[in-house]
């Protein structure tokens, strides 16, 4: 298993739209599409209007193929269309268990 990390930092003021955005059209496109979400975190402290995404996959292939999927479907472009203007900065890691990781 691996799991990408991806965070955004999102434009201040903008967290709460973005947010709302996602849920209400984002999360099911990505979820159908990636399958196993982790996690979804909001920053509190430290560097904050960040937003943290945790997705599962069996192997970098899976991932490969999920995420060509992902990017291949209109209503996600058309998603990404509406929030795009509220991102400053990605940042992406490819996470490997350790072998005590409740998460395998």
């Amino acid at each position: 298993m691996i799991v990408e990390q991806r965070i955004y930092t999102l434009k201040p003021g903008s967290l709460h739209e973005f947010l709302s955005v996602y849920q209400q059209e984002g999360l099911a496109l990505q979820t159908e599409a990636l399958g196993r979400l982790l996690g979804y975190f909001v920053a509190e402290v430290g560097e904050l209007n960040r937003v943290v995404q945790l997705w599962g996959f069996d192997s970098f292939e899976d991932r490969q193929t999920r995420r060509a999927a992902l990017s291949a479907n209109p209503a996600w472009r058309a998603f990404l269309g509406k929030v795009v203007s509220f991102v400053v900065e990605q940042e992406n890691q490819l996470l490997t268990p350790a072998a005590f990781s409740p998460i395998r």
